[in-house]
């Protein structure tokens, strides 16, 4: 598969409107800050920083945005990268799945805390592009996927500043993974968006950000890694009915959809009598 790079990412960037320098800065809702959540709300060794709204507040570092679910709980203990991500200040984490949802509902039961998942949140993060006038890169998945996505998404939100960077298959640990991060590195410079949403899978993702992030400082506020989001705005993979995701069966939908993902599932399901020991 050969790399595609948007033709979007070719095109002049706009001029600023006329009264922009007068304008007052465009405002980031962030209720908790990283500081404070991690302090009082824990998964385990995972501060939950992010509980209520999105996008974080944006700072003099980029930040690296995870939402956890039960798989990337699972691996913690075999990812340095993961462990690595999760002490860094640059962390925001939210909760991504209906099972970690109810069990810190049920051990903070008087705290706010919104599910936030990387597929509803690829979407509020391209409406609030479009309304602040920020430019958003989809960097991950295949062409195809990638392409449907920005499509899908400027006709979501009109007027939104989108493009899509599709790198080509590489083995991480390898030559072939600094060649794409190279390749993915023009293509955030040639674009030059304020927000990279990242679809390569949660290791190699993870990967990325670490490797990214201190180069983007000051140039782009986060980097979202987001999993399956891309071929989820794309249309090309249907989400889970809402009744489905809200009774903690979303799992089952996508190995009913996707036969390939039972052993996925499966391991997965390891982390349930953690879950009713309350050991998290």
């Amino acid at each position: 598969m050969s790399s595609q790079l948007n033709p979007a990412l070719r095109a002049p960037r706009p001029a600023a409107p006329a009264n922009a320098a007068n304008a007052p800065p465009a405002s980031s809702p962030h209720l908790v800050t990283a500081n404070e959540a991690a302090a009082t709300l824990r998964f385990g060794p995972f501060p939950i920083t992010e509980c209520q709204q999105f996008p974080p507040a944006a700072g003099p570092q980029c930040w690296v945005y995870l939402t956890l679910n039960a798989e990337i709980a699972l691996s913690l203990e075999g990812n340095p990268t993961l462990q690595a991500l999760i002490r860094s200040p640059r962390a925001r984490l939210s909760i991504d799945g209906q099972w970690l949802w109810w069990a810190l509902r049920r051990k903070y039961p008087q705290q706010p805390l919104r599910k936030l998942a990387g597929s509803d949140l690829i979407g509020d993060l391209a409406a609030h592009c479009a309304r602040h006038g920020q430019r958003l890169l989809l960097l991950g998945s295949t062409p195809l996927a990638n392409g449907g996505a920005v499509q899908r998404l400027r006709q979501r939100c009109p007027g939104l500043q989108v493009a899509g960077f599709a790198p080509s298959a590489y083995q991480p640990g390898h030559a072939s993974e600094q060649a794409v991060l190279a390749q993915s590195l023009a293509a955030i410079a040639a674009w030059g968006p304020q927000y990279v949403v990242l679809g390569l899978g949660a290791t190699r993702e993870q990967r990325f950000a670490q490797a990214l992030a201190t180069g983007l400082d000051g140039r782009v506020q986060g980097l979202l890694c987001f999993g399956g989001a891309i071929d989820l705005a794309s249309g090309q993979v249907r989400r889970a009915p809402a009744l489905w995701q809200r009774t903690g069966l979303e799992g089952l939908w996508r190995v009913l959809a996707q036969p390939a993902r039972l052993g996925r599932l499966l391991r997965v399901l390891r982390i349930l009598p953690r879950l009713a020991r309350g050991d998290y």
